[in-house]
């Protein structure tokens, strides 16, 4: 088969998995509501912690996780580590998440399936990004802060670590075409908490 149309399939394949909505299927299921009608409307696991706590949150989460990860780490087998595309894959994979074909394209903000997506392929980013999402919301108590924080912080890292010293385990994968592939995610990122950023400002964010 053709490479580009491989890439493709496989990219069409990503988004419909990662489309799956299911903090949607889990509150309907456990909480019987529609998780778009409660709080902040977000189709994410923050949202469903609100509405019904932990125990439907976190499976929520995991799997938002999951349809990051997977295909993203699948990806590394199947096109030979070629990291472009794995991030081309990442991508596709939280776009499916904020965009689900399934609920007219009203889905998450995103942080779970790309912390999943991205994890994969810049570890040592992820992690420190995530050390800095977990102090942000330990201190303010507001989820969408530590991501908006976290998120903006990673083609920062992505750049000191790869570019500036070198690091770059368990692949060797700094380029700017991937730094702007990430810039990109992550302007998308921040815009799906535009509502959340607006509540901050005024002071009435919801904290956990």
């Amino acid at each position: 088969m053709n490479f580009y149309l491989q890439v493709l399939l496989y990219a069409i394949a990503s988004y419909l998995i990662a489309g799956i909505p299911f903090a949607y299927i889990i509150a309907k299921l456990f909480l019987k509501i529609d998780i778009r009608t409660i709080g902040s409307g977000n189709v994410g696991a923050t949202n469903v912690y609100r509405a019904g706590g932990w125990k439907v949150a976190i499976p929520v989460f995991i799997l938002d996780f999951l349809k990051g990860f997977l295909p993203v780490l699948v990806s590394i087998y199947i096109f030979n580590k070629n990291l472009h595309v794995s991030t081309i894959v990442a991508i596709i994979t939280v776009l499916g998440h904020m965009f689900t074909p399934y609920l007219k394209f009203q889905g998450g903000k995103g942080a779970a399936t790309s912390f999943g997506a991205f994890v994969v392929i810049f570890p040592a980013v992820a992690g420190i990004c995530v050390l800095a999402f977990v102090a942000a919301v330990a201190l303010s108590r507001i989820v969408a802060l530590g991501t908006i924080i976290g998120v903006s912080l990673f083609p920062v890292v992505y750049f000191v670590l790869g570019k500036v010293f070198n690091i770059n385990w368990p692949f060797d994968y700094f380029s700017y075409p991937n730094l702007v592939l990430i810039l990109f995610i992550v302007a998308f990122i921040i815009f799906k908490h535009r509502s959340n950023i607006s509540r901050m400002k005024k002071g009435n964010e919801n904290k956990i």
